[in-house]
């Protein structure tokens, strides 16, 4: 089975025996009439020999640039697009340069230098055997398609055949994609979006919510980008909302940094608000006053802490509010079916 050559084999070749050329069949080599000042028959007349005798010298094989190209996975067309390259292989051929110091002159061309090995190999794939290369480039854009529609980007997008080329010239894996798919991401003009962006925004909306913090559109967004990047993690901005709800509310920043949120700790202050004020619970959240008021109460002395829950509803029943609900009502029948009482009106 023949070797897999790595790219300094498809460059230059394999050094055979003093040859240029790698051994193949289907190119036949022949053999320069060795230089002598007193060539001499042989008795038989089968050749020429160097005066002094001493056996046949190794031979050094009479070719041009293009079969060297063809021998070695190049095109004229390609070493002409190069001319450094060209120029380079003009040499080796003109001076009959040994494998090794042709590929040391070789890593020191510039174009050598500017791609890397992944590069170099993609170039010479499109200039020596195109179909294949159109092939790889179609299969990796949908690779990069799949990647963008799972993170809620659109695949047609037109930046997507951009991200193929380089993800297949530059070697890419999945990780490097998606650091650059996620520059494409576009909210719609509610701010939403749908795949694993999509995901994450509801995730960090949901835990700021839950956490009584807001932060504008431009973080969220950014933060999302991050996650389906590769470029932050859900944790990193989970940790700096959590952080900014321990400022928010220092008296419960254990309990937050022990993992409970915010909207648990105010559960009491919102069953008691509606109970007492009548307010549907989906209405009351961290955001309403009265609950903002209560969770960053401070004691007479200035310090933070829970405000007791009697003193709480207490101060419910001083709303506004409270005049018009149901309790407030009953509260007031019952207080003048009281005094009625006293005056022995009613038993």
């Amino acid at each position: 089975m023949p070797r897999n050559p790595d790219w300094s084999d498809v460059a230059y070749g394999y050094y055979n025996q003093g040859s240029l050329l790698p051994p193949n069949p289907d190119v036949p080599i022949t053999p320069a009439k060795p230089k002598s000042s007193s060539p001499k028959s042989s008795p038989s007349g089968g050749g020429s020999r160097p005066s002094g005798g001493g056996g046949i010298p190794t031979a050094s094989p009479s070719i041009d640039a293009a079969t060297l190209a063809q021998q070695y996975g190049f095109t004229v067309a390609f070493l002409k697009a190069y001319p450094e390259l060209n120029a380079l292989f003009n040499q080796a051929v003109a001076g009959g340069w040994s494998a090794d110091r042709f590929t040391g002159a070789l890593k020191s061309t510039k174009w050598y230098q500017s791609f890397s090995d992944a590069q170099r190999k993609a170039l010479t794939l499109q200039a020596t055997d195109p179909a294949t290369y159109n092939q790889q480039l179609n299969s990796d854009l949908t690779h990069v398609q799949d990647l963008a529609a799972q993170m809620g980007v659109d695949p047609n997008d037109g930046s997507m055949i951009t991200i193929a080329t380089k993800y297949l010239q530059n070697g890419w894996n999945d990780e490097q994609a998606r650091a650059e798919i996620g520059l494409h991401l576009n909210f719609n003009s509610a701010g939403m979006i749908g795949g694993e962006a999509g995901k994450e925004l509801d995730t960090l909306n949901q835990y700021m919510y839950q956490m009584g913090v807001k932060n504008s559109d431009d973080w969220v967004r950014q933060n999302v980008i991050n996650i389906v990047s590769g470029k932050g993690s859900e944790d990193d901005a989970k940790n700096q909302i959590m952080q900014q709800a321990m400022a928010a509310f220092p008296q419960y920043a254990e309990q937050i940094k022990g993992g409970m949120t915010v909207e648990s700790l105010a559960q009491p202050y919102m069953q008691s608000m509606n109970q007492i004020l009548e307010i549907p619970s989906g209405q009351i959240n961290l955001f309403d006053p009265t609950i903002k008021n209560a969770m960053s109460y401070k004691d007479p002395s200035g310090n933070g802490s829970s405000l007791p829950l009697w003193q709480f509803q207490n101060q419910l029943r001083q709303d506004p509010r409270w005049a018009s609900t149901k309790n407030a009502q009953d509260a007031a029948m019952g207080t003048a079916h009281k005094v009625l009482q006293d005056f022995g009106i009613y038993s």
